[in-house]
């Protein structure tokens, strides 16, 4: 065998198997949906939903609208859907009208009732994970977006 066709011959190979490597895959979003309850099902005002992933910072955010006011009855807004990447994430919102003032995290505990911490409640979620999750807390202390979270949380 001349060396020059066993070098083809080796060549053809390695090109062979390279094309039979199986192609990488990314992993899938996982879906949470995240609702703002002020005590009576939902908010009736507008605002801005936050997902932070715990450790970069990313942070991810959504504006839903408002409820009704006034004398026309409609249902407070629906959950809103987050597609993430897997990670650790605290979840938050901001009012539109006053988001210094008014501000919410998500703990764990039920809505309208006083919650005995306060700490941000951070949910561990994987590719293809859905997830469901309500954001209550009026007094917990929100993390700076973009930032990894340095306010208290727990997993």
């Amino acid at each position: 065998m001349k060396p020059l066709s066993f070098m083809v011959n080796i060549l053809l190979m390695l090109f062979t198997l390279a094309a039979c490597r199986a192609p990488a895959t990314t992993p899938q979003p996982a879906v949470v949906f995240v609702r703002l309850d002020l005590g009576g099902g939902g908010s009736g005002f507008a605002a801005t939903l936050y997902a932070q992933e715990v450790n970069t910072g990313v942070t991810v955010h959504q504006f839903q609208s408002a409820g009704s006011h006034g004398q026309v009855v409609l249902p407070t807004s629906e959950p809103l859907k987050f597609e993430l990447p897997p990670g650790l994430y605290v979840f938050y919102a901001t009012l539109i009208n006053n988001p210094d003032d008014y501000h919410y995290g998500a703990t764990g505990c039920a809505a309208g009732q006083d919650c005995p911490i306060s700490d941000l409640l951070a949910l561990e979620v994987v590719s293809g994970g859905v997830y469901r999750l309500a954001i209550t807390e009026r007094h917990a202390l929100l993390p700076t977006p973009g930032a990894p979270v340095v306010v208290p949380w727990r997993k």
